[in-house]
């Protein structure tokens, strides 16, 4: 018997929720379990057609909330995947639709999460319907890829350069890309893809790290051999991970216990780990960090914290102490983080370049000159931390911006 897709490569899930910070968090959950590939979120039934069109999930997981079925929605994702409704309130003649249009499971919000968990794994064990055939609307991976990294602000000769391919190729995804998103502009598919979730605001160094899984990643021990030394040892390999004391292996993460200056590499391509057995002082994390430490800890916390603080720089993650984070957090005068607090002109223009408009014709629209737009612009990009247009995109939909200025259309 065939085996599923799911089965191979994790459940593809995709999620429809109208309240964002539901959907944020169950994304980010399941996301955090190797068996589960979120493919795709968004807020409204329309899109989540559009969505399991484009990325062919195995499973929709639809929030209705306490709202009414849509049947003629529903059906339509019915028809391409398996549905999972979970409900705070149903009628009876919502119920009866549901079942009429071919919702697979339904589940109350009261049963919570270690329910939809359960109902998520009887579909990761196969038992569901054989999936459709491939649609010719499907995104492949490639172009998934280029989606993702035109929205991190790389231009096409760089998309080129990072995946091996020739710029007329990048350029020829791209234009099949907008036609499946039915779009015409740069601008208009990175506003739709960030809506539909296919795109979110990517790590630093994309396609630049080497993600090692836990159970497999080389680990490199260097330092003074002592207590810490056997503890940070024993840790290791408790966790799984090989560890070898002579040479710097490629791919490997370097672990550094009480090192002495001959201990740090030249440079720091691999993530590097520093295990202390006294507390170090802020000027030692620091100096740490700028030798490439993504990890600070004191032996103490080896035997719990250790192997998943390597597991979270192997995935590109800097992890300190709490009492040292303050001290460093201190030296740098960080103040707590907030929302970008945008102007109207500027929403009014992120509005304008999620439609596609250029400079010129948003200086027409809003009746000011293009100068004045390309001025508000760098003030926009440089509040989202973006360099472009797509950049801007990106990072206006990850912190909910974009939703405001569509609602002042």
């Amino acid at each position: 018997m065939a085996m599923a897709p799911g089965q191979q490569h994790g459940l593809r899930l995709v999620i429809r929720s109208e309240r964002r910070m539901f959907r944020d968090a169950l994304s980010a959950c399941l996301r955090a379990q190797p068996e589960y590939l979120v493919v795709g979120h968004v807020g409204r039934l329309d899109d989540l057609v559009s969505l399991c069109r484009l990325r062919q999930p195995d499973v929709a997981l639809v929030d209705l909330g306490s709202e009414r079925a849509d049947e003629s929605m529903l059906r339509e994702c019915t028809a391409l995947t398996t549905v999972v409704v979970v409900y705070e309130r149903l009628s009876c003649a919502d119920l009866g639709a549901l079942c009429r249009v071919g919702v697979d499971t339904l589940l109350p919000c009261s049963h919570g999460l270690d329910a939809l968990l359960v109902v998520l794994r009887r579909y990761l064990a196969g038992d569901r319907d054989d999936p459709a055939p491939a649609q010719q609307d499907c995104f492949t991976e490639l172009e998934r890829q280029i989606i993702t990294l035109v929205g991190a602000g790389h231009t096409v000769h760089q998309i080129a350069q990072l995946l091996e391919v020739s710029t007329s190729a990048v350029a020829n995804t791209k234009r099949r890309i907008y036609r499946k998103l039915g779009v015409y502009s740069q601008g208009q598919a990175m506003a739709r893809a960030t809506t539909l979730g296919i795109v979110s605001r990517p790590p630093d160094n994309l396609l630049g790290v080497n993600h090692c899984p836990e159970t497999t990643m080389p680990v490199v021990l260097r330092g003074t051999t002592g207590p810490a030394w056997h503890q940070v040892t024993t840790a290791l390999l408790a966790g799984g991970l090989s560890v070898d004391n002579a040479v710097n292996l490629p791919t490997s993460l370097l672990v550094l216990v009480d090192p002495t200056p001959e201990d740090w590499p030249a440079s720091s391509e691999n993530p590097v780990v520093l295990v202390r057995s006294e507390p170090p002082g802020r000027a030692e994390v620091l100096q740490a960090l700028q030798h490439g430490a993504h990890v600070v800890m004191t032996a103490d916390r080896v035997a719990t914290d250790l192997v998943p603080a390597c597991t979270l720089a192997a995935h590109g993650y800097v992890t300190v102490e709490t009492d040292a984070a303050r001290g460093v957090l201190g030296a740098l005068h960080t103040t707590s983080p907030s929302l970008p607090e945008l102007t109207s002109r500027e929403l009014d223009i992120l509005r304008l370049i999620a439609c596609g408009h250029t400079v010129r014709q948003t200086a027409r629209e809003l009746g000011i000159a293009a100068k004045t737009v390309e001025n508000t612009q760098s003030r926009l990009y440089r509040k989202l931390g973006a360099r472009n247009r797509s950049g801007a995109l990106v990072a206006a939909h990850a912190l909910g911006l974009l939703e405001s200025a569509s609602g002042r259309g």
